[in-house]
């Protein structure tokens, strides 16, 4: 019930319980009952956090993509692209299982060809001004692209985007045209 939109009225009812029960799974239902009560981002990733804690994957999917919608509601674009990101993973280790809460998920916006293709050689490592050669575009137009992925994948260093893309995290190396580290935004 909680899960299909009742939460406010069985929060009370599945807390006591939780307390009369052994193990860890009624407790952490609990908590995401009353995080999506309360509709607060924060405390649904806790209760994500909870519920992945106990192997309750499915349950961890809902709660993150509950909280990518509540991100999305108060305009925390890259907030919700790290929840959604996050609770797209764990369906895929459930068989591919649809709940009414996991289709929230989809509304976040996919990477274009061009934003994969330059976010997939920045998270190998690559500098903004190699990309730009090797593509034939302006380090500007690179830089942009990133900053799109990054806000669409919720991450923000290159090491984040070489965890989301699955790819082995770049070694920091100095950026000597503006003085930074490469694994932060671009170069």
């Amino acid at each position: 019930m909680a899960r299909l939109g009742g939460a406010k009225e069985v929060t009370d009812r599945l807390t006591a319980l939780a307390q009369r029960c052994d193990g860890a799974l009624a407790p952490a239902r609990a908590q995401l009952a009353a995080a999506l009560a309360a509709d607060d981002p924060d405390q649904l990733l806790q209760a994500a956090d909870a519920c992945q804690a106990v192997g309750a994957e499915l349950l961890a999917a809902e709660a993150a993509t509950a909280a990518a919608a509540a991100w999305r509601r108060a305009h925390q674009t890259r907030r919700a692209s790290a929840a959604a990101h996050r609770a797209a993973a764990a369906p895929a280790r459930c068989e591919g299982a649809r709940t009414p809460l996991l289709t929230t998920a989809q509304s976040t916006a996919p990477l274009t060809d061009r934003e994969r293709e330059i976010a997939l050689l920045a998270a190998l490592g690559n500098a903004s001004k190699d990309i730009a050669q090797a593509l034939v575009l302006s380090v500007r137009t690179v830089d942009n692209h990133l900053h799109r992925a990054y806000a669409k994948l919720g991450v923000t260093t290159r090491r984040e985007l070489a965890q989301t893309l699955r790819t082995p995290s770049p070694v920091p190396r100095p950026d000597h045209q503006h003085g930074r580290s490469e694994t932060t935004t671009g170069g």
